[in-house]
């Protein structure tokens, strides 16, 4: 696989407002552009609908932040994209998922029953989804109950979001910062 690049200097006007914007937004939320996005930019437009989308559910969306980043270093790890893992361990642990649950989401086998509430109703929801299953209906059920119908559908989209992101990273060589270790 080859790493994508991105030269902002080869951007047009309407462009670099596109990418200047971007920065600008999640920038004012303590949140860095760059990774997948660097690779993403060069469709900008593209770019700017999967920023907006990942944006939503980051900072707007009804999910608790805890399980939102449960469920992003769930994916992580299920399709082994270690640009996402290094990205959000630090996010989650200061939106407060236990270092026991990141330990545990570690190894490869999501299975439900491992995890701690709210997180093993994440878990089953993400047991069914990630390999492209219908969610039994007791899942939904309770994953609306506790998450409502909003929350509940980010949780099933930031899923497939996310798988996506894993696709962009691995398959644009997307590079973990200098001097990272490898997660797994």
């Amino acid at each position: 696989m080859a790493k994508l690049p991105f030269d902002g200097t080869k951007l047009s006007a309407d462009d670099r407002a596109i990418y200047d914007a971007m920065v600008a937004r999640r920038k004012a939320r303590g949140a860095p552009f760059g990774g997948p996005y660097d690779a993403l930019m060069n469709h900008p437009q593209l770019c700017k609908r999967v920023e907006e989308l990942g944006f939503y559910l980051k900072f707007q969306g009804h999910l608790p932040r805890d399980v939102y980043q449960f469920v992003v270093l769930a994916v992580a790890r299920r399709t082994g994209a270690a640009f996402e893992w290094v990205d959000h361990v630090a996010h989650a642990r200061e939106a407060g998922v236990p270092e026991a649950v990141i330990a545990t989401l570690r190894d490869p086998v999501l299975e439900p029953g491992r995890f701690p509430p709210p997180y093993d109703l994440a878990a089953a929801v993400l047991a069914a989804t990630l390999p492209w299953k219908d969610i039994p209906a007791p899942v939904q059920e309770g994953a609306i109950a506790r998450f409502g119908m909003e929350g509940f559908l980010e949780l099933v989209v930031l899923v497939g979001f996310y798988e996506m992101f894993s696709g962009i990273n691995q398959g644009f060589a997307v590079a973990l910062p200098p001097g990272t270790p490898p997660p797994f």
